[in-house]
C-alpha cells in the first residue's frame, strides 16, 4: 500500500527533510499515515521553494523589477495583482528585509523634525506632528492590533516591509483587491 501511494504522488522521498511530529500511527505497517505523507510533501515543497528563492538573493531590487518578479513600486499595487502573485512577491521581498534585532518593539518618531520650506519667521513655529511621526503612529497602531491577535489592514507595500522588520517569521498577509490584510501566525 505504501508503494502505491508513493507511486501516485509526484514527490521524491528526501529523508533529510523533517516533516512534523512522529506519532505511533506513522509506524503502522498495514496502512500509511496520510497526514504524515502530506506533512512530508509540504516540507519538501517548502525546501524547494527556499532553494528557488535563493537564486534571487544575489540580485538587486531593480533587477527583480526589470524581470517583473516583483512589482515596479513600493507603494500601491498594480490593478493586475492577485493574492497568488502577491504571495510569490512577498516571499522574494522578504529576502531583502533586515529584521530589527534586540528589544525594538515600535517605530520611534519622537525626535524627528519637520524639514522643507517652512519659514518660522514668516509662518511662525510649527507645533504639529510631522509626517514621519504620523506614519510611526500608524505602523505602531497596526503592530499593537496584530500583536493582540486581530487582523489589520495596509494599503502600501512599504508598510508591509516595515511590519516585516518587527515580525519577520510570523507576519502573514493576504491581498484583497487594493489592500492587504495583515496578521500574526500563532
Amino acid at each position: 500500500m505504501t508503494e502505491t501511494i508513493n507511486a501516485t504522488s509526484n514527490y521524491k522521498a528526501d529523508h533529510t527533510v523533517y516533516g512534523g511530529e512522529i506519532t505511533i500511527k506513522d509506524f503502522n505497517t498495514t496502512s500509511p499515515s496520510k497526514k504524515r505523507i502530506r506533512n512530508q510533501i509540504e516540507s519538501i515543497n517548502e525546501l524547494n521553494q527556499r532553494k528557488e528563492l535563493q537564486k534571487y538573493k544575489h540580485m538587486t531590487l531593480e533587477e527583480l523589477k526589470e524581470m517583473r518578479i516583483i512589482s515596479n513600486t513600493n507603494g500601491r499595487p498594480s490593478s493586475a495583482l492577485t493574492d497568488e502573485k502577491w504571495q510569490k512577491e512577498f516571499a522574494v521581498r522578504k529576502l531583502f528585509v533586515k529584521p530589527y534585532k534586540g528589544k525594538k518593539k515600535n517605530l520611534k518618531g519622537r525626535f524627528s523634525k519637520e524639514s522643507g520650506l517652512w519659514n518660522e519667521e514668516v509662518q511662525g513655529g510649527y507645533d504639529g506632528t510631522t509626517n514621519w511621526q504620523q506614519y510611526c503612529a500608524y505602523i505602531n497602531d497596526i503592530l499593537d492590533t496584530i500583536r493582540d491577535g486581530q487582523v489589520d489592514y495596509c494599503y502600501f507595500i512599504f508598510q508591509i516591509m516595515d511590519l516585516l522588520k518587527f515580525h519577520f517569521d510570523d507576519l502573514r498577509t493576504e491581498y484583497c483587491d487594493g489592500y492587504w490584510k495583515v496578521w500574526l501566525e500563532k
